[in-house]
């Protein structure tokens, strides 16, 4: 009688070896799936960002679209009398009338509104500011009498 229960416990206990064979290996692939899940994953590189500087505005009004302006010098009229001594005659009169400067005239430019513009993008190539004579020079002169 026991060599007949002992041959079915025999193989009860091969088929329990094999099943706890089978469970430690499933644990152990268990085991590894979840090493190797929690090992660290690079975080993924984001894409480079290409930035686009933007165009550059320009400042400076080109001639091509402003007015040129001449501002007439202002000026003013002097007259001069001197008497020359001519004895025994009468004494000799002279006048004169002349007109002097006395603000230069100016060159401006404008836009399109009439306003005037100070940054011109080629002043280089221009003429701006005073010009003709200067203060205190004389335009014209006529002698009189």
């Amino acid at each position: 009688m026991f060599s007949h229960n002992s041959v079915a416990l025999c193989d009860m206990i091969t088929e329990i070896g094999d099943i706890m064979t089978r469970i430690t290996l499933l644990l152990s692939a268990a085991l590894m799936t979840s090493l190797a899940a929690c090992t660290t994953v690079p975080e993924p590189v984001p894409e480079p960002v290409v930035v686009i500087p933007p165009e550059p505005i320009q400042t400076c009004a080109p001639v091509s679209v402003l007015t040129k302006v001449t501002i007439p010098a202002e000026t003013k009229v002097q007259y001069a009398i001197t008497m020359i001594d001519n004895p025994p005659y009468e004494p000799i009169e002279n006048k004169v009338k002349r007109t002097i400067v006395v603000k230069p005239a100016q060159i401006i430019y404008v836009d399109t509104e009439g306003r005037e513009v100070l940054d011109i993008c080629d002043k280089d190539a221009i003429e701006i500011g005073e010009t003709g004579p200067g203060i205190g020079e004389t335009i014209s002169e006529d002698a009189e009498g």
